[in-house]
């Protein structure tokens, strides 16, 4: 049986839509910011309806996840709790490099966690670069689809 559905002329990137889709609805599960790693499935599913540029889509999507998990370090959350722990954590959507101590007092418990330094979570991390990039990956295809409608337009 032979098709001749234009899915069956991309079957790579339908494929890794595919994956990309199944983590991205894992993904919504929990937070909201999987809805953009479903998006960026959907437009890998569709490549062939899009047709946007695959060297400024990775360009895109390596430029997303760059800026966008060192430029979230800038969010920081921190916490004092439990008769003294403290921490210090820094990302977003999640916080993939942290720092922290307990003593007994509030300043002790901090003045050890400055000691100790910082400390990443690579499962966080990957899900940070995951997201960023999905993000940049869709700006990207979106840019390229706006400029696409423009042109037509202008003919």
């Amino acid at each position: 049986m032979t098709t001749t559905s234009k899915l069956a002329d991309h079957p790579y990137a339908v494929m890794a839509g595919t994956l990309t889709c199944a983590v991205g609805l894992l993904a919504a599960i929990f937070t909201p910011s999987g809805l953009v790693v479903l998006a960026a499935g959907v437009a890998l599913v569709l490549w062939y309806r899009l047709r946007p540029s695959a060297a400024w889509s990775a360009v895109g999507a390596v430029a997303g996840a760059a800026a966008g998990t060192i430029g979230t370090l800038s969010v920081r959350t921190e916490k004092l709790c439990c008769m003294f722990g403290w921490s210090e954590a820094r990302g977003w959507p999640y916080a993939w490099l942290s720092r922290g101590a307990s003593a007994d007092t509030p300043e002790a418990a901090r003045a050890l966690a400055y000691a100790d330094g910082w400390a990443p979570d690579p499962v966080y991390l990957v899900t940070d670069v995951m997201i960023w990039a999905s993000a940049g990956f869709l700006l990207v295809v979106a840019a390229g689809l706006a400029v696409r409608a423009y042109r037509a337009r202008r003919r």
